[in-house]
Order: C-alpha cells, then structure tokens, then sequence
C-alpha cells in the first residue's frame, strides 16, 4: 500500500455570498492573493492545494489574468500541485435562470482549472432536493433530468478542456450515496466524471445506508478527490455541522487505510468549514466559535491526520 498525499483547501472570505447557514464568514487567510496562498500553503508542508472557486471569483476583472498568471507561476516554482478547484454550481433549481448561471460558472472553473493545471474540477449538485426541499415544487424526475443533463453538459465542456469533473456525494442532495452516484455515472455516459469522497458526508450520510468500507472499496478507481473532515449531524445540510478534527464521526484511520488499499493516488484535501456560521443555526462548529486562523487549522490539521495515517 502506498502513501497519501495532503493538500490544504484555501478560501474566500464569505464564500457562499449572503446563505444564512454559513454566515459572513471571515478567515485569516481571506484576504491574502491567490498567489500569495500558494506558498503559504507550501510553508506548512503540503504537497497539493485546493481553491474553492469563490476565492478565483472574488478577483476584480481588471486583475484577473495577471492574477492566474501569478498563481500559475507560484505552483511552478514552489512544486504546489494543484489539486482541485471546487465550484458547488446549481444544477437543480425551478428558476431556469439560476440553473444557467451554475452551469456557466462550472465551465468558468474549468477554464480556470484548465490554465492552472488543475486535476479536477469538484462540484456538489446544489440546490438540494431534499434540502433545500425542491421536492415542494418539483418532481424527482424533474430534479433528476436536470442533473443528467447538466452533468453531461459540463463533462462535454470539461472534455473539450481535457478535464475532469468529480461529482461529491452529499446529503441533501439527490446524489447522497454511492448507488446514486453510479446512477448517475451511468446516465450521464462519460468517462471523465469521477467521484469525490467528503468523509463528513459518509460518517453522517452514506454509512446509515452501507458501511464505510463497502462503500470506499466500490467506488474504487472511480474516486479522485477527497475532502477530509470531521462532521457530527443528520443526513441533510442544515442539520450537519463541521467539527474540528478528532471531534466528530468520522473514523479516520479506516478512510486512510481503505483509500492505501484500493490505491488512491490522488491528494486528500484538508477542508475545514468550521469557521463558518456555526451553533443551532449554521454548519460551523456547534459551539458557535470556529477556528478561524488558517495557519493554525493548517498546521494543526496536518499533524493530527498524519497521525491518523493520511501520510
């Protein structure tokens, strides 16, 4: 069995613009350029990086291509990989119009996934179905169609790119466990779309329904990115809240040792969402008070999954 890799997700502040159950969010690490994070990144030790797709979105227009230049130049001459770009883009909605701007914004973080070198664009299928709960105004087979449809959309874009796309398996969604996700993968017919394993979701969402290790183990080759975090909760979002390490559900051990045995090779990205809106009404840390210094989470993260065994 061979090593796992760790890479260090970095974020915008606000990332998820006005939703209530995340709050105004702000980070230590908000603020600082792109490019600047790619080496803060590689200054704690971490072979790989993951940029959620706000913080490539937050750049002015005016700055933009001399930023992704920046950033591109940075990886190079730091030896970062980069790993992921994860942009959660709506694909299920009633409102036509926000479907299309989801789908532009998933071909947008292609494109910039592609001029970066990334692997893999992530995406979960927001808007929900079962939270939020769509399922008032539309029916499953609408909400399915839309999915399909979208999904294949992307992945022709993506393809075109010579990308990947990487669906992650989520409560509240209709993609909330592994059967689901093969659905899909055989719907939508293409060999570029991959899975995205979060260890949050399959301690809360997908372990009710299979165990941990049939689940990892049939996803197999099929997985190439993994979100590694802690999460106590129901299988829906609102009710779901980020822990720090340690704290929760999730067994990491097992996920390292399942990931070593069916060969993962690709990164584990260290993704901390406890700094968001948090007690009874958010997805950060249930005592309302997150971690929100990026060095620490960074550091402290590190040391605490190499023990577990992502190493």
């Amino acid at each position: 069995m061979g090593n796992l890799k760790l890479s260090m997700e970095v974020w915008a502040n606000m990332p998820w613009g006005r939703l209530e159950i995340c709050g105004c969010a702000v980070n230590s690490w908000g603020k600082i350029p792109l490019y600047d994070l790619v080496h803060k990144v590689k200054e704690h030790g971490y072979k790989g990086m993951d940029i959620v797709f706000s913080k490539i979105q937050e750049i002015p227009p005016e700055q933009y291509e001399e930023t992704l230049e920046k950033t591109r130049k940075a990886l190079e001459e730091t030896g970062v990989h980069l790993a992921s770009i994860g942009a959660h883009a709506t694909f299920v909605t009633p409102r036509h119009f926000d479907r299309t701007a989801g789908l532009n914004t998933m071909k947008q973080a292609i494109d910039a996934a592609a001029y970066l070198g990334a692997d893999t664009v992530c995406s979960l299928i927001a808007q929900g179905f079962y939270d939020p709960a769509l399922y008032n105004i539309m029916t499953r087979k609408e909400a399915w169609d839309m999915i399909v449809s979208g999904v294949r959309e992307c992945a022709e874009y993506a393809r075109e790119k010579d990308m990947t796309i990487s669906v992650e398996i989520l409560q509240g969604t209709l993609i909330n466990s592994v059967d689901q996700w093969f659905k899909l993968y055989e719907e939508v017919g293409m060999d570029n779309v991959y899975v995205t394993v979060d260890t949050g979701t399959f301690y809360t969402t997908v372990k009710p329904k299979m165990p941990i290790a049939d689940a990892i183990r049939k996803l197999g080759s099929h997985i190439n990115c993994v979100h590694v975090k802690d999460e106590v909760g129901f299988p829906n979002i609102i009710q779901s809240q980020h822990v720090w390490f340690g704290g929760g559900l999730v067994d990491f051990r097992e996920v390292a040792g399942l990931l070593k045995e069916i060969g993962y090779q690709g990164y584990c990205a260290v993704e901390w969402e406890g700094w968001q809106n948090g007690g009874l009404n958010g997805v950060g840390d249930p005592g309302g008070l997150g971690l929100a210094d990026f060095d620490m989470v960074a550091s402290e993260a590190k040391l605490y999954l190499e023990e577990e065994g992502f190493c």
